[in-house]
């Protein structure tokens, strides 16, 4: 499936010519399309609330969904989008430009950068407290995402790319990071993601919001008594989990959820994903 694109030329030097330029979809959605038909490998569509309910193409069920599942539950992450563009770099001597296609592209709060630079694996530092930051100076962040039996990832021109493009996205003031997955994507927070990420298509609406404002006004309280707020049972649980990937309220995700775990009120949440009237 083709995919209109409109493109950004990058004059990262100063140069008289562009070195680089990015393709982006005219639409604002991924720019290349796995799910195909020609596929031998395991391919799908992960349904993000952060991607405004886009569906976002992945090729590895192990590394590329499990990071989507753990940026959707991050209250650090306010945007998701996969196959954000295709990045074309002009190398002399070489008449086509080398092209490269970042697995994930995520709007984040600066401290969610910091802990990645600071070498804290993916999966911890996505369910790491946001600390109720603002929306206002969210950082764009490039992942590539490996997993360990990828072979292209060990090969010289694959990893020289990778350099090249590391450059090109850091003179954009776009930082560009590589997640591999038996270091950074970690089954017991990827467990606790998944219970809170499968119920993010729950219908919540603006008075589910006003309850919890209400219940949450004076400070944080467990979980179960915010469940009850929202009527309580297997539909309250769903509703708070849908609010929390939705940015309204934030779990605390250290933990398995339980009635004990600790919901607070986000106040900064300029961004938040909107729900139904």
């Amino acid at each position: 499936m083709s995919v209109a694109v409109r493109m950004q030329t990058a004059n990262v030097l100063g140069l008289s010519k562009p070195i680089a330029r990015i393709l982006t979809s005219v639409d604002g959605g991924p720019v290349r399309r796995i799910v195909n038909g020609r596929k031998t490998n395991y391919t799908g569509y992960f349904i993000s609330v952060k991607a405004d309910f886009g569906q976002m193409p992945w090729e590895s069920r192990k590394s590329e969904k499990t990071a989507m599942m753990l940026a959707e539950a991050s209250s650090r992450v306010v945007e998701l989008l996969a196959q954000p563009h295709r990045l074309e770099i002009f190398v002399e001597q070489q008449k086509s430009p080398l092209r490269y296609f970042p697995d994930l592209q995520l709007k984040v709060h600066p401290t969610f950068l910091n802990d990645l630079n600071d070498s804290v694996p993916f999966s911890v530092a996505a369910l790491a407290s946001s600390y109720d930051e603002p929306d206002a100076s969210l950082k764009t962040v490039i992942l590539e995402i490996k997993d360990d039996r990828d072979p292209r990832q060990f090969t010289p021109r694959y990893k020289a790319k990778l350099e090249l493009a590391k450059v090109i996205y850091k003179k954009m003031g776009i930082a560009f990071l590589t997640i591999q997955r038996a270091e950074d994507l970690f089954p017991h927070q990827l467990r606790i993601a998944s219970s809170v990420v499968a119920w993010r298509h729950t219908a919540v609406n603006q008075l589910d919001v006003w309850t919890v404002q209400s219940a949450l006004r004076l400070g944080d309280l467990p979980a179960g008594e915010v469940v009850a707020s929202l009527g309580g049972g297997p539909f309250g649980w769903a509703k708070l989990r849908a609010l929390h990937v939705r940015r309204t309220l934030e779990l605390d995700l250290g933990e398995p959820v339980s009635p004990n775990t600790r919901v607070r009120l986000l106040f900064n949440n300029s961004r938040r994903v909107r729900v139904t009237s």
